[in-house]
């Protein structure tokens, strides 16, 4: 029934996002995929559906994808804190530690209360053997790592 309702309104970008989202919902993250990739076909300046086909890829275990689709979305919003976030889990994911801090810190820049990316961070301190970092976690401030990371 979705696909009858897609084919019949195949330029609303919002219907695909609904679809996508329904999608998402029930676990069918192949057609969610493509769900969201045909609403960016409409409007391929939505920084938000980059960000939600990034997590139905990542979701669907393909981290190298998400982080393409994320990529995208921050070339049109470079300050997406949501996307910096997941763009930092899905590099924590291929084991890019380096880069999962960098945009871990950049939203932490932008949100300093977000407890969860300084989880986030920690953890990828830890991943790359430097407790002294992950102990400066605890200053909440992202400065202090400003020169060690690109952010």
């Amino acid at each position: 029934m979705f696909q009858q309702v897609s084919a019949a309104r195949p330029d609303d970008a919002e219907l695909h996002t609904v679809l996508g989202v329904l999608y998402n919902l029930s676990y069918e993250y192949p057609k969610a995929v493509e769900s969201f990739k045909e609403a960016l076909r409409v409007n391929p300046d939505d920084y938000a559906m980059w960000n939600k086909l990034g997590a139905t890829l990542a979701n669907s275990m393909r981290s190298d994808e998400a982080i393409d689709a994320y990529i995208e979305g921050l070339k049109i919003k470079p300050n997406y804190v949501r996307a910096l976030a997941n763009l930092g889990i899905s590099y924590s994911n291929q084991e890019l530690y380096d880069e999962a801090a960098s945009c871990y810190l950049k939203a932490l820049s932008m949100n300093p209360e977000a407890a969860h990316i300084w989880s986030s961070l920690r953890v990828v301190f830890n991943c790359l053997n430097r407790p002294d970092l992950a102990q400066k976690t605890d200053l909440r401030n992202p400065e202090v790592f400003r020169g060690q990371f690109d952010f």
